[in-house]
């Protein structure tokens, strides 16, 4: 604890709130080598958004902003998110940047699988604990969409404050009223299991220099279909009943693929995914609205009538029967931000 009481983490976040105030221009303009590197990343994976954690003023979410990139830039700092907007309208790319407050101790304010993309230069080493750490890496899998990168950088314990100053537990120490984070390899690896660890690569910055790793890692792409369903020109009641009867007797892991010409269906197709157990992958890339899910063992059997109800024992073993009739008027059991029967 620092002298006011306060935890290494608000301590780092009361002294980034107090440079943003007192020093406006502190990050610059050109955008950090990282995040020229990321963006070459994130193009050749095709991807169209940017979630940014810890954006500061923003020198690189107005970056990835002016290469064409949709970005959602999150603030440590309570001031970060105002000054950034503010900067982004100068700049005439406020159409494609959003900016908001965030605390990286807390779940991400996303649905899963939402971005193709996320960005971090050094907030996953801001004084956090190791399992803090762990929660961070793993809320960026969930919002990531199947084949989404993530490229962060971390200080290590190889950096020249990564030994002195105050110990705060653990690999964390604070240097001029900072804390920070400082990484073994061990754990930078162990934050890349289950994911594709395309890079690790070392380098310096600043001056006198940080050492840092820039992380590059990617989850898989989702899987070739073994189950096709065209829902094109269907609405999300009949386009579920044919998902239906399309799955029945399909197998634990069979991936299915929809066509799904909806507006609802990025809302819809999750929801019920939800309600019933499988796993929705998220949408394909490609020209075509098509989403993919992953079929479980012990999922929720649905009314052959009524995709939103489960099933009673007799229908589940039944199955779909061949002339479903038209479901009737919308029934409050319906998941919010659906519209099952239209």
């Amino acid at each position: 604890m620092t002298d006011d009481g306060q935890g290494p983490a608000e301590a780092r976040r009361a002294h980034g709130q107090d440079t943003c105030a007192a020093h406006p221009g502190t990050d610059g303009g050109r955008p950090s080598a990282p995040a020229a590197h990321a963006a070459a990343v994130f193009r050749a994976a095709g991807a169209r958004d940017v979630l940014e954690l810890g954006s500061g003023h923003g020198r690189d979410a107005l970056y990835f902003a002016r290469e064409g990139f949709a970005v959602r830039a999150a603030c440590f700092s309570a001031t970060g998110p105002e000054r950034l907007r503010a900067a982004a309208v100068r700049q005439g790319v406020d159409g494609r940047v959003t900016a908001e407050a965030y605390d990286v101790r807390d779940p991400l304010p996303l649905p899963d699988d939402s971005v193709d993309a996320v960005f971090a230069h050094m907030p996953p080493a801001t004084a956090l604990s190791t399992g803090e750490i762990r929660a961070l890496a793993g809320e960026v899998r969930r919002v990531l969409r199947p084949g989404g990168t993530f490229v962060h950088t971390v200080r290590h314990t190889g950096d020249a404050h990564g030994g002195g100053g105050i110990p705060h537990g653990g690999d964390s120490r604070e240097h001029g009223g900072s804390a920070a984070r400082f990484l073994p390899r061990d754990l930078a690896d162990a934050l890349a299991e289950g994911w594709t660890l395309d890079e690790v690569h070392a380098f310096e910055e600043g001056d006198p220099p940080r050492r840092l790793w820039r992380v590059t890692q990617s989850l898989p792409p989702v899987a070739a279909p073994d189950i096709t369903v065209d829902g094109t020109g269907l609405l999300c009641v009949t386009l579920l009943l044919r998902l239906r009867k399309q799955i029945d007797g399909a197998a634990p892991g069979t991936v299915v693929h929809v066509v799904a010409t909806d507006p609802a269906a990025p809302l819809d197709l999750p929801a019920w995914c939800h309600m019933t157990g499988h796993d929705y992958l998220g949408p394909v890339p490609g020209e075509r609205p098509v989403y993919a899910l992953r079929l479980t063992a012990g999922a929720v059997a649905t009314r052959p009538d009524a995709p939103w109800h489960p099933a009673g024992p007799q229908e589940a073993a039944d199955g779909p029967r061949e002339t479903p009739r038209r479901p009737g008027p919308r029934r409050s059991g319906a998941p919010s931000g659906t519209v099952p029967d239209r």
